[in-house]
């Protein structure tokens, strides 16, 4: 007897949790504009500005890769010649240490300074 009792409990406790877990939704936001909608920017855009956009960014495109593939001195790191990578990037860091004008090497004694 007292097992049904609790069974019958346990089971309209779940139902309410149920019932109020379904009852609670996020709801769309509501819209701003009434009456028109959202405002398309396609549908004001002519076509063939579309397609001379287009066709700029793939000329951009094709004269950026052109100009990768021919170019001599792409960024490897060596790999390609057997070295790893950063011992590749610690060589061009002590070249661009050297030839920055205050990096390594003997200090050059202004006048003003004896």
């Amino acid at each position: 007897m007292m097992s049904n009792k609790l069974f019958c409990w346990s089971l309209a406790f779940v139902a309410v949790c149920l019932a109020l877990c379904l009852s609670t939704s996020e709801a769309a936001p509501f819209p701003r504009y009434q009456g028109g909608g959202y405002y398309n920017e396609l549908e004001e855009v002519p076509d063939d500005i579309l397609m001379e956009l287009m066709a700029r960014f793939g000329q951009t495109i094709m004269r950026a890769r052109n100009d990768l593939e021919n170019s001599k001195r792409t960024v490897d790191f060596g790999l390609a010649r057997g070295y790893s990578g950063t011992q590749e990037a610690k060589h061009r860091m002590g070249l661009a240490a050297a030839n920055f004008p205050g990096g390594p090497g003997r200090r050059r004694r202004s006048e003003t300074e004896v």
